[in-house]
């Protein structure tokens, strides 16, 4: 997962509604991305994989779902798949009423009228990973809009008379200048060298031109979202403490999810009754 480019999904999604896709996945509910670029859809996907480990998703998942197979969509299991806009329009009919359905374009993410309620992210750890998503990513998601978050709390917190209005089309420029943008992914997808490429190995200039600048850039980059796969590997490290005491070796593994859950803190147990349920931790437990 270290290739990915993380960035894509902290610039389309800002940071609590990528909580809130991770913890409806940790929690195996149905998700469906939608974008208007077939490249977008399926790095947001991967990376909200990467994003699960230790875990590893382990039901249907299908990046960019065909339109013959829309129907899968009201599958009586969870899922994670990426649709098209263009495709959408034929799969209104088939998309389960448990459905969360993020829009990748427009980072607003719709429940459905049955999908089931998520117990609270325990308290102590949202902070601790909302205090690691903000100090590592959180200029993301307004620097894809030609913006600073600086700039957007100021006029937030304005005590001016106009200030509303002026936040309003602070945004709607910020949001004009972010559907220019997205509307080239994938066609600078398809442009990109493959690391086996001939024009790539080749390119002498190019690689004559690379500065320790550009290379300190891309060093700290990968740095800031190395940071990001450890802030949400600590929570499951913080939920998951000592849970090797209540695993009974035999033919095959057995996790004593009752026991477990009494002796954790009181804020975690709702997640943990959940979350022990699970197909990922069930896999998990297996392999241990």
């Amino acid at each position: 997962y270290v290739a990915l480019p993380f960035g894509t999904l902290f610039e389309c999604l800002d940071i609590s509604n990528v909580l809130f896709v991770w913890y409806s996945l940790t929690l195996e509910r149905k998700v469906l991305l939608v974008s208007s670029q077939c490249s977008i859809l399926t790095v947001c996907a991967e990376i909200l994989c990467s994003l699960l480990f230790p875990m590893q998703w382990s039901h249907l998942y299908i990046p960019t779902i065909p339109r013959f197979l829309t129907p899968m969509l009201d599958a009586p299991m969870p899922y994670l798949c990426g649709i098209t806009r263009e495709n959408m329009a034929y799969a209104v009919g088939d998309i389960s009423d448990e459905t969360i359905v993020v829009d990748l374009d427009q980072n607003v993410i719709t429940t459905g009228p049955y999908t089931p309620e998520l117990p609270p992210i325990p308290h102590r750890r949202r902070f601790k990973l909302e205090s690691a998503l903000e100090q590592h990513v959180g200029d993301v998601f307004w620097a894809a809009r030609g913006l600073r978050r600086d700039q957007v709390d100021k006029v937030k917190n304005s005590k001016k008379p106009n200030a509303r209005e002026r936040l309003n089309d602070l945004l709607d420029d910020a949001e004009q200048s972010w559907q220019m943008r997205n509307k080239g992914f994938d066609e600078a997808f398809s442009l990109a060298y493959a690391p086996d490429s001939v024009s790539n190995l080749d390119d002498d200039q190019l690689n004559s031109s690379r500065s320790e600048v550009g290379d300190n850039k891309s060093s700290d980059e990968q740095s800031q979202y190395d940071a990001v796969q450890e802030a949400f590997l600590r929570f499951f490290v913080a939920a998951l403490k000592g849970y090797r005491k209540f695993l009974a070796f035999g033919d095959r593994p057995t996790f004593h999810s009752e026991s477990f859950v009494k002796l954790q803190r009181e804020d975690f147990r709702p997640f943990l009754q959940e979350f022990t349920q699970t197909q990922m931790f069930d896999a998990f437990i297996t392999k241990r």
